[in-house]
């Protein structure tokens, strides 16, 4: 790509601009690289963003300037671009939907490094979509840890008789999906992950922590408040704006073992993408029960 040039998409004319603009370093990634990894991610990406709205992260000057989050869409985005409004606390936000590949270019030619999808679908805002256990390793700990513990939550979720789809957060962590009826408050998701959370304390209490406070933390941190209504977790497929260019990445179970999650980035995922194909698409589809859960959990943890 040129530097700035119109590019026609669906019918809908987006004016690129600072194409060369270097928005990683090492190994050097510019906008048009950006642009043409969410084009060729498209396929796989779209279906997990479409219909939900969208917290962004943007990074104009490139990721070793600081970048900011995004909610609200500009006045200056185009027409044709889809918004969901919301107001809480008498504070509106209209976020942006992205439901189409046209918005997903413009997006990109805003530098929009990060994708945030709400756990729900704009028209059930009530119902999340997955219960989501986020695996957060505390320093000095790395991806290592984090892989341990989502290996045992696997043999948890197989006593349960539930199928988790995990994937790597793009950083040093890993996300673990379950999908699930759209019947279950956020509350219930919460709950879900909490529940899993203590289990694993009460059996490796020097591994696994639900502590708070950073200051206070040890082990790998489970997050179960990041099911709560209002918080977002970076997309699958969505780049990170750390160094390399990594992008959150499903893969296998009996991956985890062998993967680093710098093997996945912005120039390398498309391949993998040909080679392995939608490692996440059940998510789309597997709609589980937990209403067998709570009981069992809650006695184990008495």
């Amino acid at each position: 790509m040129k530097s700035k040039r119109p590019f026609e998409v669906e019918g809908k004319l987006i004016n690129l601009s600072n194409l060369d603009k270097l928005l990683w370093k090492d190994p050097p990634i510019t906008k048009a690289d950006l642009i043409n990894y969410f084009i060729t991610a498209a396929p796989a990406a779209l279906p997990y963003w479409q219909n939900r709205p969208l917290t962004l992260t943007r990074y104009p000057n490139g990721i070793e300037q600081e970048g900011f989050y995004q909610k609200n869409c500009p006045e200056y985005a185009p027409t044709w671009v889809k918004t969901y409004k919301t107001v809480a606390d008498r504070t509106s936000v209209e976020y942006i939907v992205c439901n189409d590949l046209a918005t997903l270019v413009w997006l990109a030619n805003q530098a929009v490094i990060e994708v945030h999808p709400a756990t729900y679908l704009a028209n059930d805002p009530e119902h999340p979509s997955f219960a989501i256990i986020d695996l957060d390793p505390t320093a000095p700990l790395g991806f290592e840890a984090a892989r341990d513990v989502a290996l045992k939550i696997k043999v948890i979720l197989d006593q349960l008789g539930l199928r988790g789809y995990p994937k790597t957060s793009g950083a040093t962590g890993v996300h673990i999906y379950i999908p699930l009826k759209p019947q279950y408050t956020f509350d219930q998701t919460s709950l879900f992950v909490e529940i899993i959370g203590k289990l694993l304390i009460k059996f490796y209490p020097n591994l696994v922590t639900n502590e708070r406070l950073v200051r206070n933390r040890r082990g790998v941190y489970i997050d179960h408040l990041q099911n709560q209504p209002g918080k977002t977790i970076v997309g699958v497929y969505s780049p990170r704006p750390l160094p390399g260019a990594p992008v959150s990445t499903p893969v296998e179970w009996d991956e985890l073992a062998r993967i680093d999650p710098s093997d996945f980035t912005v120039l390398t995922l498309p391949q993998r993408l040909k080679t392995k194909g939608d490692l996440f698409a059940p998510v789309l589809r597997d709609q589980q029960t937990i209403d067998h859960v709570f009981d069992l959990l809650s006695a184990e943890l008495r």
